[in-house]
């Protein structure tokens, strides 16, 4: 792809993501209610992990305020994901065949998949992930070098992990013809990006890191900011989320191409 190319599709996205978004707030009232709920709902974690934390001496090797910012950190990525893609709309337009409108613009297969179905409801959970995050930041003391590297990893997998929610909604799509499985997925990576994914055992930390990769978006970048992650490991990830968007990418693009119109 060229630059022009490329920058041509950055355009398409943004442009179909600002539509999206004055679409929803057509309706303030409503557009209001929904931002509301999303971003109470966003809390959850940080009332529970306040609870833990009161009753407990909390989880060993992370005080309160670096499990905060770990937390709003799944909380951030999640919320992308949803605003970028929502596997249930998607799959929607599929079974009834109203995908073909969207495949016919001059663009490439998968920008338009991750232009065309944004739920922009999930957006009241970045500010309040983003809320939350810089009040564990004002107690916590980390170098520039560090912060940058986590924003770096941050991106680059929260971009990992929409490809590969991607190639699991056009899988379900074939297999089930439902997104019901793509939805209660997320939960469980929600739920589980929340905590330090060390605490589920050796075996669940590789499957949350390569085979259902929350961890790169979530886990690895607090790592990383609080100096837990070596330089070598910090490498290592950058290649799993590499090697994660790189398959996710050919394998939405493999099982798109299956795609036969009106649930076919």
């Amino acid at each position: 792809m060229s630059y022009r190319s490329f920058m041509h599709a950055v355009v398409f996205f943004l442009l179909n993501e600002l539509y999206a978004f004055k679409y929803f707030l057509i309706y303030r009232l409503q557009s209001a209610i929904w931002i509301v709920y999303s971003a109470f709902t966003s809390l959850y974690g940080l009332i529970t992990l306040t609870i833990i934390y009161s009753v407990s001496s909390g989880i060993a090797g992370w005080s309160y305020y670096q499990i905060l910012a770990l937390s709003s950190t799944a909380t951030i990525a999640v919320s992308v994901l949803y605003v970028v893609i929502n596997p249930w709309m998607m799959v929607q337009n599929m079974r009834e065949g109203r995908m073909d409108t969207h495949l016919i613009r001059p663009y490439g297969t998968i920008t338009i998949l991750l232009s065309s179905f944004s739920d922009v409801t999930a957006v009241g959970g970045l500010p309040t992930g983003a809320a939350i995050f810089v009040f564990a930041m004002l107690h916590i003391s980390v170098s520039v070098l560090s912060f940058t590297a986590y924003l770096a990893m941050v991106v680059a997998g929260t971009v990992a992990l929409i490809l590969f929610v991607l190639m699991f909604t056009l899988l379900s799509y074939h297999l089930f013809k439902s997104a019901n499985f793509v939805n209660r997925l997320i939960g469980v990576l929600s739920t589980a990006g929340s905590y330090p994914l060390n605490i589920f055992g050796s075996f669940l930390l590789l499957v949350f890191t390569v085979v259902l990769p929350i961890g790169i978006a979530s886990y690895y970048p607090p790592e990383v900011l609080f100096g837990k992650l070596s330089a070598v490991t910090y490498a290592e990830v950058l290649i799993v989320i590499l090697v994660v968007a790189f398959a996710s990418y050919k394998a939405s693009q493999a099982l798109i191409k299956h795609y036969a119109s009106g649930g076919g």
